[in-house]
């Protein structure tokens, strides 16, 4: 996140009370300008005049919002309010599982002129009189600024709160926190895996290369994943046939776990392809792809037995009022009933 968001945040709040309705013929002509420039299709209901601002409230999309302008007519940046089943899984499940006792003030979607643009979730403590906090989450619901209290101390206040007969050393199971004995020792280091420049281990492309070497054509993209607390490394890459493909390896023992293959569109799963329709009811969203996946030969479940083929979607939906979508994976089972959406948060890396 660029350096401007920390200026951004503290102009935010404070423009709404420094601000004058004005009409569209008081707006500068380069500011009229800028925002045709800004937006292919929108409608102004209301100009207002702010020291150094413009602000029009507008409508694109059937979505309300404000664009923010110099007064020298350079776009600054425009905010739209968002409701959190529109938001992205990752940015409402950490809200949710860090912050028990709290709820949402609102939620707004920020662009900036620079092409920087993410969600601001404004959060409040549940009580008379307390103060607002704020989180900046970037488009895949990833948290990258907040002055909002340390997640940890409101977990354990929360709980000890409600369990006052609770020791340490409960309150910590409970919570996921450290106890105190835990907080006096050194934390370990833990280098995370870096997503856009993951290499599997050398065991993992040994045997990639023995089993699709031959099979592939064009460059293999590897990304690291975390599903159910567990480690995977990912391949997409695509084949002879060029058909994409997906192959899935487990990291804790390097071994290969499914392979999925992306469907045609003429190939889609009829009955997969109803619920979709039932499911968004006349919302539009698009199919990015659909993959069928088989586990591996030698893979052999819980039970024994090796599991039967599945199949995920990834669906997307234009956030209203911005040039993004957002991206939702549901998997279904072989016979194409749905088994529910996966909890990790998809994003355009998936989207091959």
């Amino acid at each position: 996140m660029k350096k401007i968001i920390i200026a951004l945040l503290m102009v935010l709040p404070l423009v709404a009370g420094a601000q004058t309705k004005i009409k569209e013929t008081a707006v500068p002509r380069s500011v009229l300008l800028a925002l045709e420039k800004t937006y292919d299709s929108y409608k102004v209901r209301t100009w207002y005049q702010a020291p150094g601002q413009y602000i029009a409230e507008l409508v694109i999309d059937g979505q309300n919002g404000r664009a923010y302008f110099t007064a020298g007519g350079d776009w600054q940046y425009s905010s739209f309010p968002v409701k959190e089943e529109e938001c992205p899984t990752m940015m409402n499940s950490y809200f949710v599982n860090n912050y028990p006792g709290y709820r949402i003030k609102g939620i707004e979607y920020i662009e900036e002129m620079n092409g920087d643009n993410y969600y601001r979730m404004i959060i409040v403590k549940k009580g008379i009189a307390e103060n607002d906090c704020e989180m900046v989450f970037d488009t895949r619901g990833k948290l990258m600024k907040s002055n909002a209290p340390d997640p940890d101390a409101v977990k354990r206040d929360y709980y000890t709160h409600n369990n006052p007969d609770a020791d340490d050393e409960k309150v910590s199971r409970k919570t996921g926190t450290e106890s105190s004995r835990q907080r006096q020792r050194p934390a370990p280091k833990v280098d995370e895996p870096q997503v856009e420049q993951f290499t599997p281990s050398a065991e993992i492309l040994a045997d990639f290369d023995k089993s699709m070497g031959r099979r592939t054509k064009g460059s293999v993209k590897w990304v690291y994943r975390v599903l159910n607390g567990e480690d995977y490394a990912v391949a997409y890459f695509t084949n002879v046939q060029k058909v994409k493909m997906e192959s899935v390896y487990t990291i804790a023992d390097n071994k290969p776990l499914m392979t999925g293959k992306t469907l045609l569109k003429e190939r889609y799963n009829n009955g997969i392809l109803k619920f979709l329709e039932e499911k968004f009811n006349g919302e539009k969203y698009s199919i990015e792809k659909m993959v069928v996946y088989e586990y591996n030969s030698k893979y052999r479940g819980a039970d024994g037995k090796k599991p039967k083929p599945y199949t995920y979607v990834v669906v997307s939906q234009k956030i209203k009022g911005t040039r993004d979508k957002k991206f939702i994976r549901m998997e279904f089972d072989s016979k194409g009933n749905y088994t529910g959406q996966l909890a990790q948060p998809m994003d355009e890396r998936d989207v091959q």
